[in-house]
Formats: C-alpha cells, sequence, structure tokens
C-alpha cells in the first residue's frame, strides 16, 4: 500500500473545496490509471488539524511501482493544483499490511 500524507495550503472554504475537487476528480484516478494500481481512497481529519491522507492498493514491486509516479511527477506528466501544500512536500510511505481482524459475522439461527 502506497500510503501519503497530504495538506492544502490553507483551510478556507474555496480552497478546500477546489483541494478537494482536484484531489477526487483528478489526482487519485490518475494515480490508479498506473500500472500496478489496483485502487485509491482518501481519508479526512475530523476537525481542522491534520493531513489528509490517500492510500492506494498496489500490486507488484512497490519500488518500480513508486518510480513510475515519481518519473511521471518529474516529467511534468501529472495535473498538480495549486492548492496542494508542497513546503512540507507530501510524505509518502510505502507500507503492507502485517495483521488484519474482522469481526464475525452473526448467523441467523
Amino acid at each position: 500500500m502506497l500510503h501519503v500524507e497530504s495538506s492544502p495550503v490553507n483551510r478556507d472554504p474555496e480552497t478546500l473545496a477546489e483541494f478537494n475537487r482536484w484531489y477526487d476528480e483528478v489526482h487519485v484516478p490518475e494515480m490508479v490509471a498506473f500500472e500496478g494500481y489496483l485502487s485509491g481512497r482518501r481519508l479526512e481529519p475530523v476537525g481542522d488539524d491534520g493531513p489528509y491522507i490517500a492510500q492506494y492498493v498496489i500490486e507488484g514491486d512497490p519500488e518500480v511501482i513508486l518510480d513510475r509516479v515519481k518519473a511521471a511527477s518529474a516529467a511534468g506528466e501529472l495535473k498538480m493544483s495549486e492548492t496542494l501544500q508542497m513546503n512540507p512536500t507530501p510524505k509518502m510511505r510505502l507500507m503492507r499490511v502485517s495483521f488484519e481482524h474482522e469481526k464475525p459475522r452473526r448467523t441467523v439461527p
């Protein structure tokens, strides 16, 4: 899984609306279009503090998959938004599921 923490340049209503529109309608679809990306989702902070999180489920060699995005970004092939805070830059981390537990489903007698 690729875990990305990012923030908008500020949190006024207009900036937040554009940041979320760009992320949902442009950036996540661009990312999921890359080979090796299976899905993407976003999480937003509750309240006004903390980063926004994007999580992408990936399949294959994580370093190769991440290198594709870095190369596309360096070549200017990704549509970026002025609402994305770049100082500090978004934090990207490769993660793997180490444990998962689901609540047992009730069976009807």
